[in-house]
């Protein structure tokens, strides 16, 4: 690869309107999202009566409680509620399936559904009266009245008859029971959660977890608005650009586009991602604390770099076989898709989803869980994002040699 080409397409791709708007949005995104100041943490005291926030359970008792729970309210309402690839949907079931759906509620309680919703009504009575004047909120001041001994086995059978009926995307698979159930965290737990923030995370790591966590959500789509632009070049330009790419083998010309595409997005990344680094940096001196801006930076190019790469490929092909506007259609699209699939968890939801969460400031022990899921994930997005650059090549210059595809050549 040329440097002097390379340097000559970042000049070209720089001066673009379309290049500043893409780092104007990413720029707004942020600031709208994290603000002007990150939240301090706090080291927690002991004796605070149970104010050290939540924090997600194995009990398996828990586990069946809250899920129980979560069915006999939306079985009171005769409605359920999906998200089938991360969109809303209400399910209303048939006079069998909620049959079902009450006998599977009475088991597991020991009660009639009579008896439950009773309970119910008498919980949440005894709530307002021992909070006077606040409001209660009748999801967490409800807890079911689960039989002792219930079989784990068998409530994992309920779930997965219920979310039969329900469809995809409901609260009663295993993935969304098992990690939405929560209990509140005892003053220990707080103490060793905290620990790890300030002595494994040095506190900058886990206010870049966040950030990560935001600008994974607007990098998995403003990219391709400018991959678009850059792979349009020649079509848009007069004669002289024409002939001088026409005189570069066609490795060299869509690599540097390519390179100089990916580097004019991580600069700014990296210099909008300075400002909460700071800020972290910051935090950790109050907290006596050690900061690292080499570990901030560690997780914003490892985890925000493949997405870049990945749909910046994804765009030059796109654009090589359609078209701009095919391509920024379907990036939309595949965007849509992976932000709403995201959203099941937004604390340690990898998987293979383009857009990882995480979104908080702590939970060091749910990120030590998925870490080397997510290393993966980033190693499949930026492969991907290589092979797409790769067939680009090819079809680029297939096409410039005068073949054509789709009925198009350059």
């Amino acid at each position: 690869m040329s440097i002097k080409l390379l340097g000559k397409e970042l000049k070209l791709t720089a001066k673009s309107l379309t290049y500043w708007l893409v780092i104007g949005v990413i720029f707004g995104f942020i600031m709208t999202q994290i603000g002007m100041s990150l939240r301090v943490i706090q080291e927690p005291k002991p004796g605070e009566d149970g104010s050290y926030g939540m924090i997600r359970t194995e009990n398996k008792e828990l586990i069946q409680q809250q899920a129980y729970r979560a069915l006999f309210l939306e079985y009171q309402a005769e409605s359920y509620q999906a998200y089938p690839f991360g969109f809303y949907k209400e399910v209303k079931l048939d006079s069998k399936e909620e049959q079902t759906i009450r006998t599977i509620l009475e088991k597991a309680a020991g009660k009639t559904i009579e008896e439950l919703a009773a309970d119910y009504t008498a919980q949440i009575e005894a709530a307002a009266q021992s909070n006077p004047g606040e409001a209660v909120m009748e999801n967490s001041s409800y807890t079911f009245p689960l039989v002792k001994g219930h079989a784990f086995s068998q409530f994992e059978e309920d779930m997965q008859e219920v979310s039969g009926f329900i469809g995809k995307g409901s609260a009663y698979e295993k993935n969304s029971y098992m990690n939405d159930a929560e209990e509140p965290m005892t003053y220990e737990q707080a103490r060793k959660q905290y620990r790890k923030i300030v002595e494994k995370d040095k506190v900058t790591g886990a206010y870049a977890r966040m950030v990560c966590d935001y600008l994974g959500i607007i990098l998995a789509i403003v990219p391709v608005f400018l991959a678009a632009t850059v792979a349009l070049r020649d079509r848009r330009a007069k004669a002289a650009p024409i002939i001088y790419s026409r005189l570069v083998a066609s490795i060299r010309l869509v690599g540097c586009r390519y390179s100089s595409t990916v580097l004019l997005l991580l600069i700014p990344v990296l210099l909008i991602s300075l400002m909460p680094a700071v800020q972290s940096l910051v935090i950790a001196d109050k907290l006596n604390a050690t900061g690292s801006l080499l570990l901030f930076y560690q997780y914003i190019i490892g985890w925000t770099l493949p997405t870049i790469l990945f749909v910046t490929g994804l765009g030059f092909l796109m654009t090589e076989l359609f078209g701009g506007i095919t391509a920024i259609a379907v990036q939309i699209i595949f965007w849509f898709f992976a932000l709403f699939s995201s959203t099941d968890t937004l604390n340690g939801s990898v998987g293979w989803k383009l857009i990882p969460r995480f979104n908080t400031v702590g939970l060091p022990e749910v990120f030590e869980q998925i870490v080397q899921e997510l290393i993966w994930n980033r190693l499949f997005y930026a492969g991907l994002g290589i092979i797409f650059l790769g067939v680009t090549i090819l079809v680029f210059d297939y096409k410039r040699k005068g073949g054509r595809i789709l009925g198009k050549s350059i």
